[in-house]
């Protein structure tokens, strides 16, 4: 797969060919078929950044059941890997219309390589908002522990480009001094650079970056367990987006452009990337409330009697309607959340006295001072 070069004390890639094996073209039925290794490595991605992925959400406790996040895992995993492929196909389509228009349906043989994983980024996010919408699961949760094994997916299945020798960077000059190379044969290359041989290996670059981004994730999940919820999807976002722009500037095949211009397609998604994930960092950590949940639990407990799991499945109910209806009067919340806060739990508390310790949790939920809100007059 790869040789050392002595004469220019480098590392040369060179690709043993797109299939791991395949049957001679005389087989009966399945002559000319076999498994390829862009398969492979998709395949081995995805399952290994599902079993990454049932681990940490199993390690977070995203679910009060032991066992039932990874299932929750599981079920996602069928939206996100489906949605995924499918968008990434379709952006790298849309944007390659020309290498399709004479012949459609090879749109569809997506074996042989050609997906972009912004396409996939956005179809997933999709997808994962609406399952998220139908079962009613913090959506940032589930995503903070998919990002790492999407970026680990991202590293394995760049090696997809270098068996179909696709992909590649800016030719290298014969006596070139640069230590890494990769031998793309004469069919593979762009026409304009027939004469070169050897390429800049940017699939190897992008793959040892998001390896680094994956281990930058990493530490962040179990060193600093209790940033927000949605840091480590805009840490990613970020991440990825620095890791493209550079291998854009390197990459010289199969690349678009906006219509009628010499802008990359791939440095505007980028560019977006960029300002958005630092935008919402700076939203999340300097302009928006936070409150703690398990200060807040914890006072709940206190101030209403209850049980320490009851007090937290009742914050859990008033979170999600504060989240939901932000923009409602405060007395519709409480109204809302009263169902959750029946007599049974606190057998102690009147009606009004139950509605005044809703009504001071969510002015805490939303920054507030209680004492502001006339609650101290109805006590």
């Amino acid at each position: 797969m790869n040789s050392w070069d002595p004469g220019l004390l480098g590392l040369t890639f060179s690709s043993p060919g797109e299939f791991v094996f395949r049957f001679p073209v005389e087989t009966p039925g399945v002559g000319g078929l076999g498994l390829r290794w862009y398969g492979l490595l998709m395949a081995a991605a995805v399952l290994i950044g599902l079993i990454l992925t049932k681990r940490l959400a199993e390690a977070r406790h995203l679910e009060k059941e032991p066992g039932k996040a990874s299932e929750r895992v599981e079920m996602l995993a069928l939206w996100l890997v489906v949605s995924g492929f499918v968008g990434a196909r379709l952006y790298y389509v849309l944007t390659h219309w020309s290498e399709f228009s004479d012949n459609p349906l090879s749109a569809f043989a997506i074996w042989q390589g050609g997906i972009i994983i912004h396409g996939g980024v956005l179809a997933g996010s999709l997808a994962l908002y609406f399952y998220c919408r139908a079962t009613g699961i913090n959506g940032w949760k589930y995503a903070d522990v998919l990002t790492p094994g999407l970026i680990l997916g991202q590293a394995i299945g760049r090696w997809g480009n270098f068996f179909n020798s696709e992909a590649y960077g800016a030719p290298l000059p014969p006596g070139s001094a640069w230590p890494l190379r990769v031998y793309i044969p004469p069919q593979a290359r762009e026409p304009q650079y027939s004469q070169f041989e050897f390429f800049h290996p940017i699939f190897f670059y992008e793959s040892i970056l998001n390896l680094l981004l994956f281990a930058l994730l990493m530490g962040m999940f179990w060193r600093a367990p209790k940033l927000k919820d949605g840091t480590w999807v805009w840490t990613y976002v970020v991440g990825y987006s620095l890791i493209r722009i550079p291998y854009e500037m390197l990459r010289v095949s199969a690349v678009a452009y906006l219509p009628g211009t010499s802008i990359k397609v791939a440095y505007i998604a980028s560019g977006l990337g960029l300002v958005i994930g630092i935008g919402m960092l700076i939203y999340m950590y300097r302009l928006r409330f936070d409150p703690d949940l398990e200060q807040l639990a914890a006072w709940l407990s206190k101030e209403a009697g209850l049980e320490p799991e009851a007090a937290q499945n009742l914050l859990e109910r008033a979170w999600s309607i504060q989240q939901k209806q932000r923009r409602a009067d405060l007395l519709d919340r409480v109204t809302l959340a009263m169902p959750h806060f029946p007599s049974t739990l606190a057998p102690s508390l009147s009606i009004g006295q139950r509605e005044l310790i809703l009504r001071k949790l969510f002015c805490r939920l939303e920054g507030r001072d209680p004492s502001g809100e006339g609650l101290a007059q109805e006590s």
